[in-house]
């Protein structure tokens, strides 16, 4: 078949592209960054779409020519300044629906999300819902897949839970008595071939779930044992306490930790596994012999041990900057900092200049580093200015060097700290 997948280069609609061609399927990846996909099949043809802009349906009939199915994998878990909900689980999907079926494509398939029914209330789960239902209203053949927490490889969300499972204490919603019932990525690509095939029961709605729930607090639990650590101690905290923790999600730059996520932990993500064991043919695969048997690897322990320093590392930045300009214009004596900068051959009437200057320019790099502006190009211009201070130092005041205080040598560790900062912060795929 001829296929379009949207959202391509995404933990799910990744794994779908690879099964898809791998089965000889010719595939159309649609991608805001298509350089990212990693196949190399003949069978692969790179899209550069913008789910952002495509929210009419003009946008979209170019691309159907000889389209047989679509698989539309976007999503995202929260809204941020370039990302709404409204754009990219209802505006746009419509527009690519409607294309379409416009041009005659057979089958649709519509990845949803759990919970996304007559009962929704959250906006994440309220824009997957306006999608579904105008897919359902459309004369082709259709599916809404409705997965749980879906976990394997590149999963953010179990990555987030490995996070919250390896800190020194387990904070409980109330108890941690919420339902779950995550699916393993694996089976919902096996789910989608299915819908693929010829004889599939199209116009339908399917919970994509594991083989059983499993409580919040027992998740934690089993992923602290994977990651080998033991038993720590838990705190309940009520649901009002967690939306304001939640809060510090956009501040942090952490937006998987959007407020709208707690409700949706308390409502439970839960399903009947006998729609999705009757096309499978058999059981789905069971958390318990698909992750919690398997020890976590060196790579997954680091990863859920630093993951929230991630967001903490340019937090601490900024504030070296921002106190190192703050300290040189109202608390160092100006006299003192004069005869520094005399020493590197600046006096007179350039030296406030100079003093001014830079102490301005540290507090820039500080509220900058703050907003994340452009935070690739800004750390790596600090490491240059660090590096510059250091050489410039070095060559005029040499004694600082043997400063017991090490003024000089702690240039050393925060260089090594940018880097790591410019490192994680890069995008992932």
């Amino acid at each position: 078949m001829n296929i379009l997948i949207t959202g391509a280069t995404g933990f799910i609609g990744n794994a779908i592209l690879l099964a898809l061609v791998q089965q000889g399927h010719k595939v159309t990846a649609c991608s805001r960054n298509p350089e990212k996909l990693l196949s190399q099949s003949e069978h692969l043809t790179r899209l550069q779409i913008d789910f952002e802009t495509t929210n009419q349906a003009k946008h979209w009939l170019p691309h159907f020519k000889n389209i047989d199915a679509v698989i539309n994998c976007v999503g995202i878990i929260a809204e941020t300044k370039q990302q709404s909900f409204a754009q990219l689980h209802t505006n746009a999907p419509i527009a690519l629906f409607t294309a379409a079926a416009q041009m005659g494509v057979k089958k649709i398939i519509q990845i949803s999300a759990l919970g996304a029914d007559e009962n929704a209330q959250s906006a994440y789960h309220l824009s997957k819902r306006a999608a579904d239902d105008f897919l359902r209203g459309l004369d082709v053949a259709w599916w809404v897949l409705q997965p749980s927490l879906v976990y394997g490889g590149r999963s953010q969300s179990m990555a987030l839970f490995h996070a919250l499972a390896a800190l020194p204490v387990q904070v409980l919603p109330d108890g941690g008595g919420q339902w779950l019932q995550p699916i393993h990525i694996d089976d919902l690509v096996a789910v989608v071939c299915q819908c693929l095939e010829p004889s599939a029961n199209a116009r339908q709605a399917l919970a994509l779930v594991g083989p059983a729930p499993i409580r919040y607090a027992d998740l934690l639990f089993n992923l602290r044992l994977r990651l080998g650590k033991a038993s720590a101690k838990t705190i309940n905290l009520p649901q009002n306490w967690l939306l304001c923790l939640a809060s510090l999600g956009k501040f942090l730059d952490l937006p998987i930790l959007a407020k709208d996520n707690i409700p949706m932990l308390y409502r439970n993500n839960i399903g009947d596994p006998a729609p999705i064991t009757a096309i499978l043919g058999r059981p789905p695969l069971s958390i318990h012999q698909r992750l919690f048997a398997k020890p976590a690897s060196s790579a997954e322990r680091w990863h859920a041990q630093l993951y929230f320093l991630k967001p903490l590392l340019p937090l601490l930045i900024a504030i070296v900057w921002l106190w190192s300009g703050i300290t040189s214009l109202f608390f160092y004596p100006h006299e003192a900092s004069y005869e520094l900068l005399a020493v590197t051959g600046v006096t007179g009437n350039v030296a406030p200049l100079v003093l001014y200057g830079l102490a301005l320019m540290d507090i820039g790099l500080g509220l900058a580093t703050l907003a994340r502006y452009r935070l690739q190009a800004l750390l790596n211009l600090q490491m240059a200015i660090v590096l510059v201070y250091t050489i410039v130092i070095s060559v005029a005041l040499p004694e600082f060097w043997l400063h017991p205080f090490g003024p000089i040598l702690k240039n050393l560790p925060f260089l090594i700290v940018l880097w790591i900062c410019a490192i994680i912060s890069r995008p992932t795929l």
